[in-house]
């Protein structure tokens, strides 16, 4: 089950995808759903997955949690590394340590917690649980002021946080004084833009933060990735272009709930059958599934025009 570390230029090499953690009708981790979209991912290009939100991991208790990780590392493609995730509150995060140093997982998340937090807890608490894993962990940023910055820079040096997934959402991503400071004290190259496509005109165009990641990607990875490289290369217009369908599908998640469009939405594809979710979060009904087939159609149609151009590149 181990996998080796991923370092701050692994995370580069593409977009990382987040996908959801597919169940079967009695609640049970799906081994042949879960393989068949790693398979998917992997196959698109993509080289790093992480397990968080979109696989509703906040609800899973410590028998599911184990569980997961046993199928999701059994089933994972050799081109393809994990990034698990533990929380989102220090308790939960500090037992489930213990199960990751058995399964000798050596890259993990600490989801992020809304209340109660303050910043400087938030610091200690990723200090105590990279002590108690025996490595560096990815702090997942989604709230503004969460950690000083200066405190991070501190996590960096002691090698207690190597990573950073940054999703503060604003009105307009270019104007973010935070993320100016988290960049400033400890660089681009340790951030991710961690709110799928809408930000990273700004976040990787502008930026030019390490990479993005996107619940979208577990549907069109090819796709996802050429925006990727489009933006690094500067190539800002087409980019935007190309990238329509992807904003398309998180505007609807925003509006109907990013966890179940995402789950129902690549069983909607074909890909994989994601079947239920965990509470305490909901399927779709039939009236929204409905509102979204165009847009998985769209992206899927994305993935095969990406990967045409691949082919004759």
């Amino acid at each position: 089950m181990s996998q080796p570390p991923l370092t701050p230029s692994d995370y580069t090499r593409s977009v990382v995808a987040v996908p959801p953690i597919a169940l079967t009708s009695e609640g049970a981790v799906a081994e042949t759903a879960n393989r068949d979209l790693m398979r998917h991912i992997a196959e698109g290009g993509i080289t790093s997955v992480l397990y968080g939100g979109n696989a509703n991991l906040y609800h899973f208790g410590a028998e599911s949690f184990r569980e997961a990780l046993a199928v999701l590392f059994a089933n994972c493609p050799p081109s393809l590394r994990i990034l698990f995730s533990v929380g989102p509150d220090f308790g939960k995060a500090m037992d489930q340590a213990g199960d990751i140093r058995k399964a000798g997982v050596r890259n993990v998340l600490l989801l992020p917690m809304a209340f109660p937090s303050d910043p400087g807890g938030v610091a200690e608490g990723a200090r105590r649980l990279a002590d108690r894993l025996g490595f560096g962990i990815v702090l997942y940023i989604k709230r503004d002021r969460y950690i000083d910055p200066e405190a991070l820079a501190h996590l960096v040096e002691e090698g207690a946080v190597d990573f950073v997934k940054y999703a503060v959402e604003r009105d307009e991503p270019s104007d973010d004084s935070y993320l100016d400071a988290l960049i400033e004290a400890v660089g681009v190259d340790r951030i991710a833009s961690g709110m799928g496509e809408t930000p990273i005109h700004d976040h990787i165009g502008a930026r030019r933060m390490a990479t993005f990641t996107s619940g979208a990607v577990c549907i069109a990875p090819a796709a996802a990735n050429e925006l990727l490289s489009l933006y690094r290369a500067g190539e800002m217009d087409l980019a935007r272009k190309l990238s329509a369908p992807f904003l398309d599908f998180e505007k609807t998640r925003a509006g109907l709930g990013g966890t179940s469009v995402l789950h129902d939405g690549i069983t909607l594809s074909g890909i994989a059958d994601c079947g239920p979710l965990m509470p305490l979060v909901s399927n779709l009904d039939e009236d929204q599934k409905v509102l979204i087939r165009p847009q998985v159609a769209a992206l899927m149609a994305a993935e095969a025009a990406a990967r045409r151009r691949a082919e004759a590149a």
